[in-house]
């Protein structure tokens, strides 16, 4: 009868998480996971194949505590355009609040210039396409209720705040500056609607 795991899944997985957060995945060791997660190299290779495979493992559970969870929410949120205000709002508290500035685990990867595993690659580009798609759908709805201009194409605009988003994630890791982020949102926002006073706190 096998014995019963002393640790859980995410309990391994929260302990690599926060050293692959602050150190990156190059320079990582297995040696340093099995100290920290308190588990041996064998029973971290028993569980996740190898290093790829923890790695790809943790930056799924980060994404899937914070960020799915997050757009989930903010997708019934109503008007969209609120909606979109919202996750920018959200994100730049996030990044303030972030004191020991190790940023988002899935912008720093895309990011990172070591050789990552492609899986990794290919799970930052998923995650990061679902914020992308989040903007698309809540740009698609305001079209559809006409409060967005007809010469805004939601796919070109989502992209645009995509990379707004990414910008503030790196800003806020350099120089955490609430104006500078919140200046950088607002003028993303002004784009959909130059009009209008958008507010973020």
């Amino acid at each position: 009868m096998p014995r019963p795991r002393q640790h859980s899944d995410d309990e391994v997985l929260d302990k690599a998480l926060d050293l692959f957060w602050s150190r990156g995945f190059a320079a990582t060791s297995m040696r340093d996971l099995s100290s920290a997660c308190s588990l041996s190299i064998a029973a971290l290779y028993n569980r996740f194949h190898d290093k790829d495979g923890l790695f790809v493992a943790v930056l799924r559970h980060y994404a899937d505590q914070g960020l799915a969870i997050r757009l989930a929410r903010l997708a019934h949120c109503r008007p969209p355009e609120h909606a979109i205000a919202l996750f920018f709002d959200e994100l730049i508290d996030l990044s303030l609040g972030d004191e020991a500035r190790r940023g988002c685990l899935l912008v720093n990867t895309a990011l990172d210039g070591a050789a990552l595993p492609e899986t990794a690659r290919v799970l930052v580009r998923e995650r990061l396409g679902q914020i992308e798609a989040f903007f698309a759908d809540k740009l698609y709805e305001a079209r559809a209720e006409g409060t967005l201009s007809e010469a805004i194409e939601p796919a070109t605009m989502a992209e645009m705040l995509l990379g707004t988003v990414l910008a503030i994630r790196v800003l806020a890791r350099l120089d955490p500056d609430p104006f500078k982020l919140r200046r950088l949102a607002r003028a993303a926002l002004a784009s959909l609607d130059p009009s209008r006073q958008w507010r973020l706190q």
